[in-house]
């Protein structure tokens, strides 16, 4: 559900006002924003969490960029399982 309201709703309507590139890093600001409350009441990670979201974000606005919404969720839901399972 993110994907779809950061990378294809958000970031679709940014690219019409903004263009690509502008939109993909404002998709990536608010999706990290959206995780303030995640990372100051779930976690004990904090700042980490808010910059690992922006990092992903941004990720996730390049790939949508390029290979559209359904890739997009791909990359945020791999790179999820890959946190929740400790293969990093």
């Amino acid at each position: 559900m993110e994907e779809v309201l950061f990378r294809g709703y958000l970031q679709g309507m940014f690219e019409l006002k903004t263009g690509p590139w502008r939109a993909a890093l404002l998709s990536g600001l608010l999706f990290a924003a959206g995780h303030v409350f995640l990372s100051a009441t779930v976690t004990d990670l904090g700042p980490l969490i808010l910059l690992f979201t922006l990092y992903e974000g941004l990720v996730c606005s390049l790939v949508r960029m390029r290979h559209g919404v359904a890739a997009s969720a791909l990359t945020h839901g791999l790179a999820i399982f890959v946190l929740s399972a400790g293969l990093v």
